[in-house]
């Protein structure tokens, strides 16, 4: 099949399973860029390609930004959104000893047209099938974490549904916030309650499933539209992030989402942003759920150490009682690059004088392999 045929027949497909969904990809003003730019995915293999015969790492914080992602908006919490291309991100895999990279579209994810439904989750769409194709393409070194409508319940299940049962997708990623709402928030449940369903049915594998949470920037709900919503005039990337994760996880313990959906496993991004810091203070309003709380960050819970984590910031987790299996490691690439020194921060995980050996090989690799084994092959 020429090349010209082949990027028909992948739009063709694209088109059909949205229309199957009554999902209007029309809407999209680019969306004939990118689907030619899923179907060209698999030109890359034509490139020459790194070796990874040494690598063992799992990368479990890490961005694809295709160029008609990143054109809608060009600015990530206060710096340029980085450019990205299949080669590079393997070129960095491969001199970081990273055999694979579980891979989440940051912020905005869906909501990059904040309060229009029908772009929304004809995005969420377009995000899934690039992940689905990226994974498709290159098996051995990439996994995909579903994009969710988020905050237009029915259509987050469905596409949730078709991201997991039909495209393959390893779990669900949710931004901090969706259109001013946090996780815990009624407007989630409907997901929480398809994936605890599934992880309790046949379909489930190993018994769990798991959402990843990265932060966004904040925004209200005024006169009718959305206002970016930020007490200081920083950039969100030095500080607001971290706080926004806090908020993130305080509204799914405060509306008890932890307690009430036992089989979601939570990835928690940056060791938790700025949680472990207000932590008891936070519990001492839910007196009846703090002691379980306090487990399930130990059991359920797994952070990554994506930023300037390691050394000093992950002992706020270790005063919690967070035990080293409940750590992953990532690296937030591209988004990192030029904001921090990447192979700076992985030595600071690799050089950390309070780990041991063993426990550091887990953080890179094997706390990642228990957390999704059976959900990827080779894994």
């Amino acid at each position: 099949m020429s090349a010209p045929s082949t990027t028909r027949h992948r739009a063709s497909q694209i088109r059909a399973n949205a229309k199957t969904h009554d999902i209007d990809l029309a809407s999209l003003p680019f969306l004939e860029e990118a689907l030619d730019s899923i179907a060209a995915i698999p030109e890359a293999l034509s490139k020459p390609l790194p070796s990874f015969e040494n690598a063992t790492r799992i990368d479990t914080h890490v961005h694809p930004v295709p160029d008609w992602f990143r054109a809608l908006e060009t600015n990530a919490a206060g710096r340029p959104t980085p450019s990205w291309d299949i080669i590079s991100h393997l070129n960095f895999m491969a001199e970081r000893r990273i055999k694979r990279s579980i891979i989440c579209i940051s912020t905005p994810q869906a909501n990059a047209f904040l309060g229009d439904k029908i772009k929304t989750v004809a995005l969420a769409r377009l995000l899934n099938e690039f992940g689905y194709e990226l994974c498709k393409v290159f098996p051995d070194r990439f996994s995909f974490l579903a994009v969710a409508p988020f905050p237009y319940s029915e259509e987050a299940v469905r596409e949730v549904r078709y991201a997991i049962e039909e495209l393959g997708a390893v779990g669900v990623g949710v931004l901090t916030n969706h259109e001013g709402l946090y996780p815990g928030d009624e407007a989630f449940d409907g997901v929480w309650q398809y994936l605890q369903g599934r992880a309790e049915s046949e379909r489930g594998i190993g018994g769990k499933e798991i959402v990843f949470i990265h932060p966004t920037e904040p925004v209200i709900r005024l006169d009718g539209s959305f206002k970016a919503w930020k007490p200081s005039t920083l950039r969100a990337g030095l500080g607001e992030f971290y706080f926004e994760t806090a908020r993130a996880i305080s509204s799914i313990t405060a509306a008890r989402t932890i307690l009430r959906y036992p089989k979601l496993y939570w990835r928690v991004s940056h060791g938790a942003g700025a949680f472990p810091d207000i932590q008891d203070r936070f519990l001492l309003g839910f007196p009846n759920d703090a002691e379980e709380a306090r487990k399930i960050f130990a059991e359920r819970f797994f952070y990554d150490s994506a930023g300037p984590v390691y050394p000093r910031q992950i002992k706020g987790l270790l005063a919690h009682d967070v035990p080293t299996n409940q750590f992953v490691f990532g690296t937030d690439y591209p988004y990192g690059i030029g904001f921090w020194d990447v192979d700076a921060n992985i030595a600071g995980l690799a050089d950390a004088d309070f780990l041991a050996d063993e426990e550091k090989e887990a953080i890179f690799y094997r706390n990642a392999e228990a957390l999704w084994k059976g959900k990827i092959e080779n894994v």
